[in-house]
């Protein structure tokens, strides 16, 4: 390679790099600022009054839904994301800077991606089986589809994002032993709220629950957590292949 073709491709991957160092702040601040909005919408919506049994569910319990619990673990990560990269961006001490990309290679790999997975596919699924089983009709005159998309289809948005961007401070693909303990407790005390609200007020937070036996139930939770352990793995081998991935283009160099 000539030196006037190494000086272009310098300073061609010098852009890059430079393009890149800004990249997951430019995302995650307007995502963050969504997330703030869609908050306050839904705090503006259970101000209102309904006959409706489904919305009263929602309003009485909007604290106790995994999608809720989803976004809050979204809003943590992102937060946590973008104080990585301004410490990366400032040169702040290392130890500080590891710390931060620790907690958001963990919150990320153990709890964003396999539960984000978990509650777009599920409620699609759902919703496109019997929308009465997840989400019904009558919840439509209180919540704008923008508002049902932001948290069941834009949240696969940062998991994308998140996957190709450059991440450094020398952090490794957290691996599955340390994650899968992380995510096992995260689904267990959901499950636990989830049954508490049912034998403390008889309510099933989800319409599906009304129509399965104990048994029922019991096979459907069961088969939800090893789905979220499955996405956890596949999660892990994506950032895997990536990181192979951007090894070998630094070879390549």
């Amino acid at each position: 390679m000539d030196q006037e073709s190494l000086s272009i491709r310098t300073t061609s991957t010098g852009h890059t790099l430079f393009h890149r160092k800004y990249l997951g702040m430019a995302f995650y601040t307007p995502v963050l600022l969504l997330y703030y909005y869609v908050l306050k919408n839904y705090d503006h919506i259970y101000e209102n009054t309904s006959t409706s049994e489904a919305f009263n569910t929602l309003k009485r319990f909007r604290k106790c839904y995994f999608t809720g619990w989803n976004l809050t673990a979204q809003i943590c990560f992102i937060s946590v994301a973008l104080a990585d990269e301004i410490s990366t961006l400032y040169k702040t001490p290392f130890t500080l800077r590891k710390t931060l990309g620790l907690m958001r290679r963990y919150i990320f790999t153990a709890i964003v991606f396999p539960c984000t997975l978990l509650v777009s596919i599920l409620f699609w699924s759902l919703y496109t089986l019997d929308r009465e089983l997840v989400f019904p009709k009558s919840l439509d005159e209180h919540y704008p589809p923008w508002m049902v998309h932001s948290v069941h289809s834009f949240v696969v948005l940062p998991l994308i994002v998140e996957m190709n961007l450059n991440k450094g401070n020398g952090i490794e693909v957290v691996d599955f032993s340390y994650t899968l303990p992380v995510l096992t407790a995260f689904l267990l005390a959901y499950k636990i709220t989830l049954f508490t609200v049912h034998l403390l007020y008889d309510v099933w937070l989800y319409p599906i629950f009304r129509y399965l036996s104990w048994w029922q139930r019991s096979f459907f939770l069961g088969v939800l957590y090893f789905t979220a352990v499955l996405f956890l793995y596949l999660g892990i081998r994506l950032q895997h292949v990536k990181r192979r991935a951007k090894s070998m283009a630094v070879r390549s160099f």
